[in-house]
């Protein structure tokens, strides 16, 4: 009982003063952690290897957020659910945080949206962290925040956030060179997660295996999309982990085209296990699928 006291004591004095942030994905998680350092504590509630569209609330992540002082949300209604854990919480206190509330969005819907179009969101496509400069918005939108629960720390996390905004910005100088030769690559999604990584590193979107965003393949939509790839040369479909290979091994044994998994989120796939190493991961999966 004492050493177990004392443990409990140790691990209090640990925590004393750090700003706790809960975050809805691992991304947010991983940067948080590079701007935050010793000062702060955080957690992510979806896994990497999971879609961060359909997460199952359970009560121990509004006892997460019940403790937490700032919790880092997607938006643009991707992570609706985060506003259950939020509301179940009961925490008045929480600094809630949009980290989309800078980003330049794409795929803004101008006409009016229903169910027949699939998952359509209406402020725009939310993968918005896919693309790394945004990384550097998403980090700034996270430092204000730290700033505001912990203003002592202030000095610290605009160093830290000056560091790993002059780190993105040197590796998109040397990826745009090392990976040059994706601009203009035809490439099919199994789902519409990346105009944002396509528009930066220069890929063509020539189709999705899904039909319409959440809707899965038909017979009718596997069969345009055989013709797509034959027609158009189409040598790579990339697909998130987590969804069935189904519909892609049938597409690699119609067409020869190659299928490769990606990682939409910082532990999404074994050895990705930081934000940058996600775009390191992902450039030369991609290019190694074209180059077969």
């Amino acid at each position: 009982m004492k050493k177990l006291t004392v443990l409990m004591l140790l691990v209090s004095t640990i925590l004393f003063g750090k700003v706790r942030v809960v975050t809805s994905i691992t991304d947010f998680e991983d940067i948080a952690k590079t701007i935050g350092g010793k000062r702060i504590t955080v957690t992510s509630i979806a896994r990497g290897n999971q879609d961060p569209h359909y997460v199952e609330v359970l009560p121990s992540y509004m006892m997460k957020v019940r403790r937490a002082d700032v919790y880092l949300q997607v938006g643009m209604e991707l992570d609706l659910w985060s506003r259950q854990i939020i509301d179940g919480s009961r925490n008045n206190k929480l600094q809630i945080v949009d980290c989309s509330q800078n980003i330049n969005r794409l795929e803004v819907p101008t006409d009016k949206i229903d169910a027949s179009m699939g998952d359509i969101h209406s402020k725009g496509n939310p993968h918005y962290w896919l693309d790394p400069i945004n990384g550097i918005i998403i980090a700034e939108t996270i430092t204000n925040a730290l700033i505001e629960a912990d203003p002592d720390g202030r000095e610290y996390f605009t160093s830290q956030l000056l560091k790993f905004t002059n780190d993105v910005n040197q590796l998109m100088k040397k990826w745009e060179v090392e990976f040059k030769n994706l601009v203009g690559k035809k490439v099919i999604f199994y789902h519409n997660s990346w105009p944002y990584f396509s528009e930066r590193f220069g890929l063509e979107v020539v189709q999705f295996v899904e039909p319409k965003p959440g809707i899965t393949p038909t017979p009718t939509h596997l069969d345009k999309l055989i013709r797509i790839i034959q027609s158009d040369n189409v040598k790579v479909m990339a697909m998130e982990p987590y969804f069935s290979n189904k519909a892609p091994d049938f597409l690699n044994l119609k067409t020869g085209v190659n299928v490769v998994k990606i990682a939409q989120s910082v532990g999404a796939i074994s050895g990705v296990d930081s934000y940058i190493q996600m775009f390191e991961f992902n450039l030369k999966a991609l290019t190694e699928a074209l180059e077969k």
